[in-house]
């Protein structure tokens, strides 16, 4: 009754938890295809995930970057080879609860002028002087807001964005899950489902999220993080917004069709 869903899990030197994550999809009954994108990992990432794909031939597939590009490039990657109306971002670090995807699969069916879906993200290990403080609950939603691992995209929409930013600044500090998550906020609407399977987001020490819960719990500015790199970030959200909304105009468009148009210059 559902559509599937394509997932794609960009994997670099994630051969300790590629196969947990693969066999959360592996469970989901909405399923489409898994599509393994190897960003030139240095381990076993590449040969655990080939023999995935001779294992299950007609659900995973693999593609190798040919040098280490980024999670954004890598993710991109994968949601141009998927030819699906549905594609979910998982990490290789993450798992899906049982069920997960059934429920983007819904809202998207009965409510289909959604554009995004955004799961429930479940920390599992986290630190407690970030869970036991008072304010996490609010710190926890912008990461749930802001993070790539647990979001569900028509694919059209998410290639009218240009996926997720490849802008160098990201490459040095990180956060084009939220330069994208911002965007999509301000353009279409986004479904959150936080009281419904979701992911298992596997906490450990240095991930992105405890950059952003040490600037929101104990105002402590991330190391590099200038006012100066903060307007580029904004920068590239507010041009993801422009040029969705300048194809939102030409899509709207009455005209439709063929327009002969005769051009006149102004100081002529």
């Amino acid at each position: 009754m559902f559509p599937n869903i394509d997932v794609i899990i960009p994997c670099y030197n994630a051969e300790t938890t590629l196969t947990r994550a693969v066999e959360s999809v592996l469970n989901q009954p909405c399923l489409g295809k898994i599509w393994l994108v190897d960003d030139a990992s240095t381990d076993s990432t590449l040969t655990l995930a080939n023999q995935f794909s001779t294992q299950y031939p007609e659900r995973i597939f693999v593609e190798s970057m040919s040098k280490n590009g980024g999670v954004a490039k890598a993710r991109n990657w994968g949601a141009l080879q998927s030819a699906n109306e549905l594609i979910a971002f998982l990490d290789a670090d993450d798992a899906y609860e049982q069920g997960a995807l059934e429920v983007a699969a819904a809202t998207f069916h009965f409510q289909p002028d959604t554009s995004v879906v955004r799961l429930a993200l479940k920390p599992i290990g986290l630190a407690s002087h970030y869970a036991e403080h008072p304010n996490f609950d609010f710190a926890w939603q912008h990461m749930r807001m802001r993070c790539g691992g647990n979001v569900v995209f028509r694919r059209a929409f998410f290639l009218a964005c240009g996926g997720f930013p490849q802008h160098a600044l990201f490459r040095e500090l990180g956060g084009e899950d939220g330069a994208l998550g911002i965007a999509t906020t301000k353009i279409a609407k986004v479904a959150t489902l936080f009281d419904e399977a979701g992911v298992l987001h596997y906490c450990r020490d240095g991930m992105h999220a405890e950059r952003l819960l040490d600037s929101i719990l104990f105002q402590k500015s991330p190391e590099g993080v200038t006012e100066e790199k903060m307007g580029q970030a904004n920068a590239v959200t507010d041009e993801i917004c422009r040029q969705v909304n300048a194809l939102k105009c030409g899509l709207n468009s009455a005209q439709i069709g063929i327009r002969s148009l005769i051009l006149t210059r102004s100081d002529a």
